[in-house]
């Protein structure tokens, strides 16, 4: 196996690892 490759510039974490629901259905975490 390799080594994954990410595209430059990005963060190492995506961002929708962030973005979750409550308990009222809001989404959070987008902005």
């Amino acid at each position: 196996t390799g080594d994954i490759m990410t595209m430059p510039g990005l963060p190492r974490v995506p961002a929708a690892e962030a973005i979750g629901l409550d308990d009222h259905g809001h989404i959070s975490g987008l902005f």
